[in-house]
């Protein structure tokens, strides 16, 4: 009887010890999405001389986030129509609390000309690296990490300037961590 009453003992705590380390697992993700969580981008009508569609950025975190870049989708070289690769332009360090609004205008055109991007096109994504050093990817769908090398397919950023400087509008982020 005494055996039994251990062998039940046992498997209860071993289950609530499995319950403890599946909910501590679960706050650490959630610990480590935070930062990456407060950072997100959006399309929005500027209203403009070239008009047309212009791309927010948004960091509501406290820290700065590092090595963003716009992602964007062009067609393959000698590829069928629904062949793709990514095209990102890089743009540096995203200050803390902060709202980029990049407007329409030459930044687009010489990427559509340079890339075969839409003159139209707005990023498909954006990746980043949190204060931890964790590179992140957001699409319009959801927030997962990686790439390891965020850089791997890029057109331009402040080292090789291949694409003009993109006309940005720098502003508080509402909302914002305090």
């Amino acid at each position: 009887m005494s055996a039994i009453a251990a062998a039940v003992g046992l498997l209860f705590s071993g289950t609530v010890a499995w319950f403890s380390v599946s909910a501590t697992r679960q706050q650490l993700e959630q610990n480590r999405r935070h930062q990456a969580g407060r950072v997100t981008f959006w399309y929005t009508f500027t209203d403009t001389p070239d008009g047309g569609y212009g791309t927010v950025v948004v960091n509501r975190s406290l820290d700065p986030v590092t090595g963003l870049y716009l992602v964007f989708h062009a067609p393959k070289q000698g590829g069928r129509v629904t062949d793709y690769e990514s095209v990102s332009l890089g743009f540096g360090t995203l200050p803390p609390c902060t709202r980029l609004t990049f407007l329409p205008g030459s930044f687009y055109r010489d990427l559509a000309q340079g890339y075969q991007v839409a003159e139209d096109a707005t990023p498909r994504e954006i990746r980043f690296t949190d204060a931890d050093g964790t590179n992140w990817t957001r699409s319009d769908e959801s927030l997962h990490r990686g790439p390891d090398d965020p850089t791997k397919d890029r057109a331009s950023d402040s080292a090789t300037p291949e694409i003009a400087v993109p006309n940005v509008k720098r502003e508080p982020a509402q909302h914002c961590d305090v």
